[in-house]
């Protein structure tokens, strides 16, 4: 029988580059996985649910990985909180600052799929581990409000008036998640579109 040839070293290069790529690529998928089981559990309609073994056990994948991810339980919580203020913070970047449209980019994404609304909204109020992170994360969306505000006012008023935009926002979604408003989805969008037109 021949000897199988040779693998060049450039073919061995190749494939641990590709082996180390692959290893990458599956790390994120587990993240992923683990992230949109966090989501389902830190947005539950009774309120936030996590421990290792839940988050294990709704992603499918075992504890091992879980610990390789996240170190922990209370990192994990804030990670899942972190990826929904990153994608409510793209969604009203996305808007070009025009009210409507970006009450219709938060309504989608926090209203239509109230568990992200929860994690975001609700969650750090009911969490240890994200005792802090509700209002750190704020400033983010203050900012991103100020920034579309009239250029006439001053850093002062820009700032107040951001502020005040946020907060009442955040009162009716958060309002709204909790099931204390009872009006429907467009009046709710409605309502909420006036009191931005009246700010921006």
């Amino acid at each position: 029988m021949c000897p199988a040839p040779a693998r060049s070293d450039y073919a061995c290069c190749h494939s641990r580059v590709d082996n180390v790529r692959s290893q990458e690529e599956r790390n994120d998928e587990r993240r992923r996985t683990f992230l949109h089981a966090g989501i389902d559990l830190l947005g539950a309609v009774d309120g936030p649910a996590v421990n290792v073994r839940a988050v294990c056990a709704a992603a499918g994948v075992t504890e091992r990985y879980f610990y390789q991810c996240f170190g922990d339980r209370d990192s994990f919580v804030r990670s899942v909180y972190e990826h929904v203020a990153s994608e409510a913070h793209t969604a009203l970047a996305d808007t070009s600052g025009d009210p409507a449209r970006a009450v219709a980019a938060f309504v989608t994404l926090m209203v239509d799929d109230p568990r992200r609304g929860r994690v975001l909204l609700i969650a750090p109020f009911a969490d240890q581990a994200l005792s802090s992170a509700g209002f750190g994360a704020v400033p983010a969306f203050v900012g991103l409000v100020s920034e579309h505000l009239p250029a006439d006012l001053d850093e002062v008023d820009r700032r107040l008036t951001a502020t005040a935009v946020v907060g009442a926002l955040t009162g009716l979604f958060t309002s709204y998640l909790r099931g204390e408003l009872d009006v429907d989805r467009d009046r709710f969008v409605a309502h909420c579109v006036s009191v931005t037109g009246r700010r921006l």
